[in-house]
């Protein structure tokens, strides 16, 4: 009884080897490759994402880096053209404020011809030809109109500083902005090539189920399975795809470009870049955003503004004194022209608008403007000190992330190694493989996506403490 079981055993083990040489040889002998090339042939093949993007879209691609495009959004922003235009007529309207204390000078002159016969006391007649002339110059100053110039013109000056201000972190929020456009842009990209060779494999993994169904060790089960994943993998390229597409107009758009323009990142991989010295605390990162952020000054500016508002409505109360300056010739072509100058001073004593009452309202309305904007200062820096506390202690755990993403890649790596030589040796099987390749894809999305959040984290760190700037982005900056 034992020697036929142990016989038995033995022709079972045997058979099991034989169906494995065979599957082997007949695969070998159908394609001339090893069992797992079907799996591994992605390795040999180039991924080319550039010529892949242009056959889908069907567009020449515009090459550009990180400082290419902030360089060319801070010239060509609409938004940086119109805040500028903002500052420009500011400066003007000072300057006009300025003019104010200029005296007003206005001259008149006319010359009229006289013809005809006039009565002379009403009984004899004469006869008049006359070409009269006169001219007079009229010279005013209204001295400062009781301080109301002076409060106007600092009020105007406020103004303008508000707007160049204004200007100045409108360029801040275009940096931040066309970098943030830049890296999405870029992660779609490395998305890409990381979606085809995804695909490539699900394509070699199609091809292997295939064969093996018709070496009579698959399943039909097996090779609709595998369509089903390949035709996955070409749904997450054409979703890819897309968000590349949706993301070249987006950063177009925010360089001021033409929109349908198809910029492309020259980068072929991510890299982290450290752009905020990491010895700064939060409480001293807070303390240079209140001295640096221009957000800050324009409000800082408009409420300085506003107060010199309100003096000026409170000089309504205040006497107006003014000078006058007339100087006028008269006469005739034929007797001559004869002059005389007259000078003179007023003093207007208001007693405000409507009885004292206009006025007053119109400065408490004033001033509750300018308590409405102190509040909405103490909330700015609170929310700029929230937001560096987050964005700090977000730097941080990113950079723990990326180690560990970088650690789970070499793993993902060695796996898929592993998996594809236990399949060649058969001591493993093609789920396996396909496992490990899939558990690398997402690790690779993973390292992406996580490399991309620490960059664009630097930069809006450098944002909140109002340093962000061309120069500190690309100071390390190596595509």
């Amino acid at each position: 009884m034992k020697r036929w079981v142990i016989t038995a055993f033995l022709i079972i083990i045997f058979s099991l080897f034989n169906l494995k040489a065979y599957a082997h040889k007949h695969i070998t002998e159908d394609t001339s490759t090893p069992l797992n090339a079907y799996c591994t042939s992605c390795k040999d093949k180039e991924v080319d994402v550039e010529a892949e993007i242009i056959e889908h879209f069907r567009k020449e691609p515009l090459p550009v880096s990180l400082d290419e495009c902030i360089g060319v959004a801070l010239l060509n922003n609409f938004n940086i053209k119109a805040t500028y235009s903002d500052y420009i007529s500011s400066k003007w309207d000072y300057r006009n404020a300025l003019a104010q204390f200029l005296p007003d000078v206005t001259f008149q002159a006319y010359s009229i011809y006289y013809k005809g016969q006039v009565l002379v006391g009403g009984v004899v007649p004469d006869e008049v030809k006359e070409l009269a002339i006169s001219g007079t110059m009229h010279v005013t100053h209204d001295l400062t109109k009781g301080g109301e110039q002076i409060f106007e013109a600092k009020a105007q000056k406020f103004k303008a500083r508000a707007n160049l201000n204004n200007l100045d972190f409108t360029k801040d929020e275009i940096i931040l902005e066309t970098a943030k456009k830049y890296y999405e842009l870029l992660k779609a990209k490395i998305s890409i090539e990381i979606q085809l060779k995804n695909l490539y494999e699900r394509t070699a993994q199609l091809k292997l189920t295939q064969n093996l169904m018709e070496a009579g060790l698959g399943t039909k089960f097996d090779v609709i399975r595998s369509k089903s994943e390949q035709a996955l993998a070409e749904q997450s390229l054409i979703s890819y795809m897309e968000t590349f597409r949706s993301a070249q107009a987006q950063l177009a758009n925010v360089m001021g470009i033409d929109v349908s323009t198809a910029v492309y990142p020259i980068e072929i991989e991510m890299q982290p870049f450290i752009l905020v010295d990491e010895n700064l605390s939060p409480d001293e990162l807070f303390k240079i955003a209140k001295f640096s952020r221009d957000d800050i000054k324009t409000l800082e500016n408009q409420i300085k503004t506003m107060k010199q508002e309100k003096y000026k409505v409170y000089t309504e109360f205040v006497p107006k004194p003014r000078i006058l300056y007339q100087g006028q010739f008269q006469g005739t072509a034929r007797v001559g022209v004869y002059g005389n100058n007259v000078v003179g001073a007023y003093l207007d004593v208001p007693i405000g608008s409507r009885l004292g009452v206009g006025t007053v309202t119109k400065a408490n309305s004033v001033q509750a403007r300018i308590e409405s904007a102190k509040y909405k200062l103490q909330q700015l820096l609170r929310d700029i000190e929230q937001n560096i506390i987050s964005d700090y202690y977000s730097a941080e755990l990113l950079k723990e992330r990326i180690e560990i993403a970088k650690r789970q890649l070499n793993y993902a790596t060695e796996s898929v190694k592993l998996a594809e030589l236990r399949l060649d040796a058969g001591e493993g099987i093609l789920i396996d493989v396909i496992q490990a390749q899939g558990i690398k894809n997402n690790a690779r999305i993973e390292l992406l996506n996580t490399i991309v959040e620490y960059n664009v984290n630097q930069i809006q760190l450098l944002y909140d403490n109002g340093t962000i700037s061309y120069d500190n982005i690309v100071k390390n900056y190596k595509p």
